[in-house]
């Protein structure tokens, strides 16, 4: 009986690895500062806080004009059409920070009280042995160590309602809600297009009619948002055009110590490929978003289409993730879906004595990527957190490649998928 109580070993493997992530970043951050290393490269959580949600307060008195796609003393809006919206929203509350904070703090507690209840579910129903102790300090603890979150609040990006809209999608996708799943991944790409790639989970499952309402929802919500920011439709759709892939295209020769650092973009591997090639600048983003394509498209419907649910959604977060030439340490928080699919999926095979293939392996990979940059980065020796994430984010998706996340059929709460049996699938409940 006293065995029963024992907590899983793949959730003690995650929950040490993450403290000796964490304590480790804080020696060597302490270390670098030590040392003279520039103040953010030691802790990033010591730059101005909430700068990116305050960064456009004065701008947004000239919305409804063209003065607001120009600019404020270089600062502009480079987000597309609702995310811009979503800017507005907070400042119209009179106290944009307070709301952020008020909206971080109940996302943040709804998320550790679905997984707590995960946890327990699978204590009484399976009897791994999770009390309730341990079920709520897990979730609470990692949260609190974990740097994308923190990172996340600390900048006070929009990332965080992105992030809502597409962990609550994944859950109703989860859940077999495939229309709510296609409307919130819309309303999340509506705010920042890569989440967009998310709605081909729909494709295995033959829902032809929930992605048509994905690609309705994002075009009506983009359309409708070019509406109000205005002056015109015309005119606030060619100033976010240019103002988005403007500020892309300024990451395209950005050689900065931060950009190799923060962001953890597979372009700034092909930057450094093309640079040794000697490939033109101008051409290097049309050849790398049509490799990117082609690997996606090799990936999913020569691979992907016919394997389970979990490996489908984990190729496709870390996809999203690594493929835009922007993507900051804070947009890693997206990986929460897939990390907590594979963490349950896991604890079920334990419970029931049976080896998935390369899961264990894969589901520690998370830990450096929930890790800060600071722990990666020595320029010294030419290394770079950014890289470095951008190479566990390879990894992730080849694992999702080639080990094949089913669940035995034996197992509990593992329940069929409809059309399960021509794609292959069976469903998970993480929340």
């Amino acid at each position: 009986m006293r065995s029963q109580r024992r907590i899983p070993v793949a959730m003690q493997r995650v929950w040490m690895w993450s403290v000796i992530a964490f304590v480790l970043t804080l020696i060597v951050g302490y270390a670098k500062y030590r040392l003279g290393t520039r103040l953010y490269f030691c802790n990033p959580l010591t730059s101005d806080r909430y700068e990116d949600l305050t960064e456009f307060t004065e701008l947004y008195q000239t919305v409804h004009t063209q003065a607001f796609f120009d600019g404020m003393d270089g600062s502009r809006v480079s987000y597309p059409p609702l995310g811009a919206v979503v800017y507005a929203v907070l400042y119209a509350t009179r106290h944009p920070v307070g709301f952020y904070q008020t909206t971080a703090a109940l996302w943040l507690a709804a998320g550790v009280w679905g997984v707590r209840r995960r946890l327990i579910a699978l204590h009484v129903g399976i009897g791994i042995g999770i009390g309730g102790w341990a079920a709520t300090l897990f979730p609470l603890s990692l949260t609190l160590i974990s740097f994308p979150i923190l990172g996340l609040l600390q900048q006070g990006n929009i990332e965080l309602y992105l992030w809502i809209f597409a962990a609550l999608g994944t859950w109703a996708f989860l859940r077999g809600r495939d229309n709510a799943a296609a409307v919130l991944w819309a309303l999340a790409a509506a705010m920042k297009l890569y989440p967009v790639v998310l709605l081909m989970l729909l494709l295995p499952r033959r829902k032809w009619r929930a992605f048509a309402v994905g690609v309705a929802t994002f075009v009506g919500t983009t359309l409708a948002s070019l509406a109000w920011l205005g002056p015109t439709i015309h005119t606030a759709w060619q100033g976010s055009l240019r103002n988005v892939f403007g500020y892309q295209g300024e990451s395209f020769a950005d050689w900065s110590l931060h950009e190799m650092t923060a962001n953890h973009s597979v372009f700034n591997m092909a930057k450094l490929l093309g640079a040794r090639a000697g490939l033109q600048p101008g051409r290097l983003p049309m050849i790398y978003y049509a490799c990117g394509a082609v690997v996606i498209g090799v990936a999913f419907f020569g691979r992907l289409w016919k394997m389970p649910v979990a490996n489908q959604l984990l190729a496709v977060s870390a996809f999203m993730l690594m493929l835009p030439p922007i993507s900051y340490f804070y947009t890693l928080v997206n990986l929460y879906p897939p990390f907590i699919v594979l963490l349950l999926m896991t604890l079920r095979a334990e419970r029931s004595r049976v080896k998935v293939t390369g899961l264990q392996g894969t589901l520690l990979l998370f830990v450096p990527l929930f890790t800060c940059f600071t722990l990666f980065t020595y320029p010294q020796v030419l290394l770079f957190g950014g890289l470095i994430h951008a190479c566990l984010l390879i990894a992730l998706f080849v694992c999702a490649l080639l080990f094949p996340f089913a669940e035995p059929a034996d197992l509990p709460e593992a329940t069929a998928l409809p059309e399960a049996e021509e794609v292959g699938t069976l469903r998970v409940e993480c929340l």
